[in-house]
């Protein structure tokens, strides 16, 4: 039972990881991969768009 709750806060973390550059930042998106599940978080990072900074780093470097 352990692993399983261990296992399951570390694809939280890996989803939350992946949301660092998006609007809900890591923090964000952690909570609600815990809350709700990592598979339904997963499909909302590719939904929501970046940043207002990685976006303005974006369009200002080019």
């Amino acid at each position: 039972m352990a692993a399983a709750i261990l296992a399951y806060i570390t694809v939280c973390l890996l989803t939350g990881f992946a949301g660092t550059h998006r609007r809900m930042g890591f923090w964000g998106t952690f909570f609600l991969a815990l809350f709700i599940t990592p598979l339904v978080v997963l499909p909302v990072l590719f939904i929501t768009g970046p940043s207002r900074r990685v976006e303005w780093r974006r369009r200002n470097v080019d």
